[in-house]
């Protein structure tokens, strides 16, 4: 703001006051500088800047530590990318990879921030603030660091400078998750994260390449053949709920497909996972290749076990436990460290998703959420970066498949809130919603969760030794339930990208007609997932019209627009194919203190932190014709009618053009420079674009207007008191063209006889004089 008065008061002092324009000017480079920095330091970390200077009284305090983020702008042009495993690029076909992701961010970048650091301590105090790194983000072109400081105004001071740096994009904090003690949900999942990690782990990547396929899908639980019965134990009941046992019967086990668990550690010598095939484990707390912690201490592995037993476990004898998908093969990944306090940290979890993605994963569990530091217009999918981590692992063709939360009517947490992500509620024997269950939906209106599975009184592996059980209530057990049924589909249609097993777990739901923000579209039916035939296909484009064979693209629904071969949608509906409503924006958002913000067209989907409209405007790219029209809503009628996906409250007409929120946009790969991650676009850079356009076009003006005065007043040859090159002889500075006569006259018998400009003749021959 104050960049945009100083410069307006230097365009308007150019004319008659030059010299005092420039001096303006020059007082506005150096605030254009300084405002330009502080757009890249994000609105949390802000906040944490502004706590008190420390007291005079306090001659000893205690060091401080917080992790942050650093974004880069760009990556190195000699710099190899990463290795991958060959199942990494065979799955990345089903999505879209940006190859940029594979190349590490720049160490020389790493280097200055941690140079920079040790510069900004003192001679008296060389300990004041000690800055060490954490991980590295090859998607996000970002670096987490821990920072132990002393005295609030070193981390202000180290920031900043931070932010001046123009390789800098963005500063921020690393979000984390408290997880409530008490609480009748994660039973021994309640401690959390911060030692340091080397994210140089590409060479675990490497070790398993050359894994032949038979030994990367190595799979024995003994002599007992696919289609013998199974002795469930006390897991049968959970499996019932969303008819696994058939999928088992019909050989659906998850045979052939890799899925990743992230957790608190694991319990390895347990009975649940002794024929379990773990291609790699790799521990993001403690930087090592064990996942399995003290013995000894009974909290660390409790949580990781008992999700690991619920999905992979096979342990058939009464009391004993069957998991959704325990022929699969198995990544493990510890993000959490228990024996800390009760923070967990998402640097952690978004190395472990580079890191799974690299070794071929399909599938991703994760009982985990991030919510401290966020606020409930935040759960859009595109502010937390362990969200943008999520839809990316999304877009490189994972089933990302997490727990929506334990916290109730406070709402979901990220990753929830993901685009593309399955998270999942928490219901009871009797397929009612658990009070703990975190409700939707996202703050864009996206329903969610996306579906339900058994979280009460869930049976579960546990560390308290290698054969026993117990119970355990939470999303945090209903989640790698579905995990496993996503793994059974990838089995029975290993072509199917992430978006056609979300819409056959949605067309198989109880509530497929009816989705809410309690439990989404409610408990899938495997065996109806996988007889279910997808509206999407492989190829995962739209088309303007159907196809002779009518297999090799899809409509898009409700409305929405093919453009490009994504399907823009209308505010309405989202999804890949605008097949699935938006819900609408109501007390969810407004009992806890935010805005909803309504549309042009009255309708309200998004909650925002401040009143005001939603001036969300885009138009779609294509406005079919109306015969084409027709035939579109005929086929969105057809797919309603066989198809449960579609809303009849969430139709629209095709042959107008709707204001949208694109939900199906994909990176651009056309470019060999890294892009920033796209909650920075949105965050960030239009402020600081704003200040750029100010400062420029301003300074520029204000520049071309002071030499054109200049210029003219050389060639006039006339003292300052010579009004000639002002206003009233109708010279103006931004090319407007001469003024009208009658206005030289009126000026001319305002300034009166003994100061009086040239007149009409005068001014003709003065004019003659200047040509």
């Amino acid at each position: 703001t104050v960049a945009t008065q100083l410069t307006s008061t230097a365009l308007l002092m150019a004319v008659k006051y030059p010299l005092v324009a420039l001096v303006v000017l020059l007082l506005i480079s150096p605030l254009c500088t300084l405002s330009a920095s502080n757009q890249k330091i994000s609105d949390r970390i802000s906040s944490l800047l502004a706590a008190p200077q420390l007291s005079s009284r306090d001659l000893n305090p205690s060091p401080s530590s917080q992790s942050i983020w650093v974004y880069f702008s760009d990556k190195p042009s000699n710099v190899a990318p990463s290795p991958v495993h060959p199942r990494a690029v065979a799955r990345r076909q089903k999505g879209t990879h940006d190859h940029q992701h594979d190349i590490p961010v720049s160490q020389s970048y790493i280097d200055a921030v941690l140079s920079l650091a040790k510069q900004q301590n003192s001679p008296s105090s060389p300990s004041s603030l000690v800055v060490t790194h954490k991980t590295s983000s090859k998607w996000l072109n970002a670096a987490s660091f821990s920072v132990s400081y002393v005295g609030s105004e070193h981390l202000r001071s180290f920031v900043s400078a931070l932010a001046s740096l123009p390789y800098i994009t963005k500063v921020d904090v690393v979000h984390s998750f408290i997880k409530n003690k008490g609480h009748p949900m994660d039973v021994g999942a309640e401690a959390t994260t911060t030692p340091p990690h080397n994210n140089n782990i590409d060479n675990n990547v490497q070790q398993h390449e050359d894994d032949d396929d038979g030994e990367f899908f190595r799979y024995s639980r003994g002599t007992q053949s696919v289609n013998e019965d199974i002795n469930y134990g006390s897991s049968r009941d959970q499996l019932l709920q969303i008819n696994v046992i058939a999928a088992h019967r019909a050989g659906l086990n998850g045979t052939g497909v890799v899925i990743m668990v992230l957790d608190s550690g694991f319990y390895k010598d347990h009975e649940a996972f002794a024929n379990m095939h773990i291609i790699a484990e790799w521990d993001f707390v403690d930087n090592d290749d064990q996942t399995q912690s003290d013995p000894y201490t009974l909290q660390p592995n409790e949580h990781g076990t008992g999700t690991l037993s619920d999905i992979g476990g096979f342990a058939p004898r009464t009391g004993g436990i069957v998991g959704s998908a325990f022929g699969a093969s198995y990544l493990l990944g510890r993000t959490e460290d228990t024996m800390q306090e009760v923070i967990a940290e998402e640097d952690h979890f978004i190395a472990a998703l580079e890191w799974g993605e690299g070794l071929g994963a399909e599938v991703v569990s994760a009982s985990l959420g991030y919510s401290e530091w966020y606020k409930y217009p935040d759960m859009d999918g595109a502010t937390a970066p362990i969200s943008v981590a999520s839809h990316l692992a999304v877009q490189k063709g994972m089933v990302v498949v997490v727990a929506a939360g334990n916290s109730g009517n406070a709402g979901i947490s990220a990753p929830a809130d993901a685009d593309g992500v399955i998270a999942v509620a928490a219901v009871d024997g009797g397929g009612n919603k658990a009070g703990f269950s975190s409700v939707g939906p996202s703050s864009d209106g996206r329903v969610k969760p996306d579906v339900s599975a058994w979280g009460v009184n869930t049976w579960r592996a546990t560390n308290a030794g290698p054969a026993i059980y117990r119970l355990g209530s939470g999303t945090s057990f209903a989640c790698p339930l579905m995990g496993g049924v996503a793994a059974i589909i990838l089995q029975a249609h290993p072509t199917w990208t992430p978006a056609m097993v979300r819409e056959a777990l949605i067309a198989s739901a109880s509530k497929t007609t009816s989705p809410d923000n309690l439990l989404g579209w409610g408990i899938p039916d495997t065996m109806k997932a996988v007889a279910y035939t997808p509206t999407l296909t492989p190829e995962g484009e739209c088309a303007v019209e159907s196809s002779p064979d009518g297999t090799d693209d899809f409509l898009c629904q409700n409305g929405g627009a093919c453009c490009s071969g994504d399907c823009e949608c209308p505010r309405t509906v989202y999804g890949p194919s605008c097949a699935y409503p938006r819900l609408s924006c109501g007390s969810v958002c407004t009992t806890k203190g935010f805005f909803c913000q309504a549309h042009q067209d009255g309708l309200s989907f998004r909650c925002s932190r401040t009143d005001g409209p939603d001036l969300t405007n885009a138009t779609l790219c294509y406005t079919p014709e109306p015969s084409l029209a027709t035939t579109g809503a005929a086929s969105a009628s057809t797919s309603a009618s066989s198809s449960p996906l579609s809303s009849s409250s969430s139709s629209s007409t095709a042959s107008v053009s709707f204001p949208t929120t694109s939900t199906t946009s994909q990176p651009d790969t056309s470019t060999a420079s890294s892009t920033s991650p796209p909650f920075i676009s949105s965050d960030i850079d239009r402020k600081t674009a704003a200040v750029v356009v100010v400062c420029v076009v301003g300074g520029l003006a204000t520049v071309g207007l002071v030499v054109l005065v200049i210029v003219r007043r050389g060639k006039a040859g006339v003292g300052k008191n010579d009004h000639s090159l002002g206003m009233g002889d109708g010279f103006l500075p931004l090319g407007m063209g001469p003024a009208p006569d009658d206005q030289g006259e009126e000026e001319e018998e305002e300034d009166g006889d003994d100061n009086k400009p040239y007149g009409k003749e005068d001014r003709g021959k003065k004019e003659a004089e200047d040509n």
